[in-house]
C-alpha cells in the first residue's frame, strides 16, 4: 500500500473516531448492515466519504468478502475499507450457524 493512500485512511480512521487495531477479513465472512449502517445507507446527508457509502450500500449480507473481491476488483484498499466500516459500527459479520 503506498503511503499516499495509508494517510488518507488514517486521517479517516482519526477523524471518526475509530479504533487501529486491524483484524484481517476471511474470505468467508459475509457483512450486514448494522443498525447504524442502515441509518447512515439511508441518510441523504451522510458525513460518511463517497467511496466508504458506496461500499456500505453494496453490504448485502449475502456476498463474502471473497465474493466482495472478484465483483470489486479494482476497488483499492477494500479490506482496509470494510475494517473501517466494521470497526465504525456501520456493518458486521454475520453469524456462523451452530454446527459449522
Amino acid at each position: 500500500m503506498n503511503s499516499s493512500v495509508e494517510s488518507s485512511l488514517q486521517i479517516l480512521m482519526r477523524r471518526f473516531g475509530v479504533r487501529a487495531d486491524y483484524r484481517p477479513l476471511r474470505e468467508d465472512d459475509v457483512f450486514l448492515r448494522s443498525h447504524l449502517g442502515r441509518l447512515e445507507a439511508s441518510d441523504r446527508y451522510s458525513s460518511l466519504p463517497r467511496r466508504l457509502r458506496v461500499l456500505l450500500m453494496l453490504v448485502d449480507g449475502k456476498a463474502s468478502v471473497a465474493d466482495m473481491r472478484r465483483g470489486l476488483a479494482r476497488y483499492r484498499g477494500l479490506d482496509d475499507a470494510l475494517d473501517m466500516l466494521r470497526q465504525m459500527g456501520l456493518i458486521e459479520t454475520l453469524p456462523v450457524p451452530m454446527g459449522d
